[in-house]
């Protein structure tokens, strides 16, 4: 074979088309519609829970309101090298009538008002790493209070960026969100002002909750960063807490079903989702609830199937594990849109494709710990070397969806001209939009591994967290705490007995795992959270391979650089040479640790310096590819808008040494 050849050849194993971009929604299992004239007897705010994410930049765009779509923006999810934009969630209220079918979408126009409280109670917290319901498998890792020299009479005003409930109401409230009574903020180290983000509304009244700029300080002097998720001293602006709104209809003023937001980190890979996402993870708490049931008789290939094929194809756009494991070597390309085709099939021809797809997937339940099994990343048990969790794994009914697949248990709607020609969250169906919003934000984020995780961590997935069917029978409703205090007294240490059932004198408080307060969600995270993003890449294996990673989907391990991508767009270089663009990678952190002659560029020069380089780093997103190469997909995803690692650039005159 001729070297050109096989080139060519060696492109079409690794690297093929990308994935099949279609919203994950079907009529199959849909709920009906409310008739003309029903009354309105309850009401509910969606998504249940959602995601804001921080960014320096003043430009910003929605978060995902369709599951399986994520738009880019104009002008990109950047505003040139060194600027992020933020992620807004935008949320919204759906009336619904005695037989839970919904009615309609109430406004502006039905007196519709909001009341939002956020809180940081990150540096209140107890240290933390790892997930603590991990059995004996995987334990939880004792931690101590962060902070422990702050006395108990004290700690909730040293130590609680207390935001307060803040309202707004109306159309087009804020718009350009300048306005102090509708700003999110509070104090730390009760001296140091901390903007949490702010509220608006949009022109039919739906709230816009903006997260703050994505800024980290200490208010100790001489305190550098020392650790990857635990400082004292420092606080970050992340936050998160419940929304609440009232609406009047007819005569009657109406208190609305609760939702949670949360203000989290930037997705550097936004346009490509988690092989076990945040909804994946908090399904099996409504499974165990009894709001959900697992999906049983025909699935629906392209909601139930395909976001699980397709971002297992998507990873190797972030992590070369994905593409040169032996696991992805036994299949075909699962990006490929000709191969999505032939899976799709529900009859027995394919049925031995179906099934060599299955077997590539490690099983949950603790008995299958190939390393060479998708997904190649890390589960929660990696600190105790032979864990039966020390490699991630699908949720069970993750397993149990693709088995059901692999059996013909399913209705091939992949092409669906209906479902093709959604775009935004009001192409769909109306009884079907209050579930979309609340998948297309869980969807996004993270299901595992927790250690501690990406934008919120494992309480997520157990049943004690949320409201109960008696309470509501809508799912993913997080139950709010009534406790008198933001900060939660579990003791001198958090451990894996009183996470579950509290301080023993307090049982008034309740348990970490149970009724959340604001803060609550996000208190486990790295402060500050900077750090905990440079540190969880890749780590070797005593094998050296296959080399396991953690969150690629959120931040990405190894990318294609878009000077390697316009290189491989020259028509007028030779074939192999735009190939060998191609196929390289390069690290998404690289520089992050340091650079230049004889740099140490050690792990904590990482933790310290992504402080303030996070606003730098790349982002990874579609772009067209070579249409004279048919060897490579018509789209690639390419790190784009990244900026200097040189922490010289850019810098005030009288900062610059």
């Amino acid at each position: 074979m001729k070297r050109r050849d096989f080139l060519i050849n060696a492109s079409v194993l690794g690297l093929a088309a990308p994935a099949l971009f279609k919203a994950a929604v079907s009529p199959a299992q849909a709920q009906q519609s409310a008739p003309a004239g029903a009354r309105i007897v309850c009401a509910a705010i969606f998504p249940a829970i959602g995601f804001s994410r921080v960014g320096n930049g003043d430009e910003w765009f929605l978060a995902p309101e369709v599951p399986g779509l994520m738009i880019e923006p104009p002008g990109g999810f950047k505003q040139g090298p060194d600027r992020i934009k933020k992620q807004v969630q935008r949320f919204r209220v759906y009336g619904y009538d005695d037989q839970g079918r919904v009615v309609r979408e109430l406004g502006a126009a039905d007196s519709l008002s909001w009341t939002v409280h956020v809180a940081n109670t990150k540096a209140a917290w107890y240290g933390y790493s790892n997930a603590m319901d991990g059995g004996e498998h995987a334990p939880g890792i004792p931690g101590p209070l962060r902070n422990a020299s702050i006395g108990p009479a004290r700690r909730e005003k040293m130590l609680a960026i207390d935001a307060g409930p803040v309202r707004i109401d109306g159309a087009a409230a804020n718009t350009a969100g300048r306005n102090p009574a509708y700003q999110m903020a509070g104090l730390f180290w009760n001296k140091l002002p901390v903007m949490l983000g702010h509220l608006r509304t949009d022109d039919a009244g739906r709230l816009l909750v903006f997260p703050a700029d994505g800024v980290s300080a200490t208010a100790l002097p001489q305190n550098p960063v020392r650790d990857f998720t635990n400082n004292d001293g420092w606080h970050d602006d992340w936050c998160d807490g419940w929304v609440k709104a009232t609406v009047r209809v007819g005569e009657a003023v109406m208190d609305c079903e609760p939702a949670w937001v949360v203000c989290c980190g930037p997705k550097f890979a936004p346009q490509i989702e988690p092989i076990v996402s945040l909804y994946d993870a908090a399904r099996e708490a409504m499974i165990a609830t009894g709001h959900l049931q697992v999906p049983g008789g025909a699935l629906s290939f392209r909601r139930d199937v395909l976001p699980i094929l397709r971002r297992s194809g998507m990873m190797q756009w972030v992590a070369q594990a994905s593409f040169l494991g032996k696991a992805w070597h036994d299949l075909d390309d699962l990006s490929d849109p000709a191969v999505i085709t032939a899976l799709a099939e529900s009859g027995p021809g394919a049925r031995a494709a179906r099934e060599k797809v299955l077997a590539a997937f490690r099983e949950p339940g603790g008995d299958d710990v190939r390393s060479d099994a998708l997904p190649p990343m890390l589960g929660d048990g990696v600190n105790f070397p032979g864990s039966p969790t020390g490699w991630l794994t699908l949720t069970p009914t993750q397993h149990t969806i693709l088995s059901a697949w692999a059996r013909g248990d399913f209705v091939n709607d992949l092409d669906d001209p209906a479902a093709d020609a959604v775009r935004q969250i009001d192409d769909i169906p109306l009884s079907q939009r209050p579930e979309a919003l609340t998948r297309a934000a869980l969807d996004a984020c993270s299901g595992g591994a927790f250690h501690p995780g990406v934008e919120i961590t494992w309480p997520i997935r157990h049943a004690a967290l949320y409201r109960t069917p008696k309470e509501t029978p809508l799912p993913f409703r997080i139950a709010i705490s009534t406790r008198k205090s933001l900060i939660q007294d579990v003791g001198l240490q958090l451990n894996p007995r009183n996470v579950f059932s509290g301080h023993p004198f307090r049982r008034e408080d309740g348990a970490p795992v149970g009724p959340q307060a604001p803060g609550d969600l996000t208190r486990w995270m790295g402060v500050p959270w900077q750090g905990d993003a440079f540190s969880c890449q890749s780590v070797l294996t005593g094998d050296g391979f296959p080399t396991p990673v953690w969150w690629p989907a959120l931040l990405p391990v190894d990318v294609l650089p878009e000077g390697f991508y316009k290189q491989m767009m020259r028509a007028d270089i030779p074939l192999e040479e735009r190939l060998r663009f191609y196929h390289a990678r390069v690290a998404w952190s690289r520089g992050a640790a340091g650079i230049g002659l004889h740099v140490e560029a050690g792990y904590t020069d990482g933790l310290r310096r992504m402080i303030e380089l996070w606003t730098r780093m790349g982002v990874v997103v579609r772009r067209a590819g070579p249409k004279d190469i048919p060897a490579i997909p018509s789209d690639v995803f390419v790190e784009v808008q990244r900026g200097s690692m040189d922490l010289a650039l850019n810098r005030a005159p009288d900062q610059q040494e």
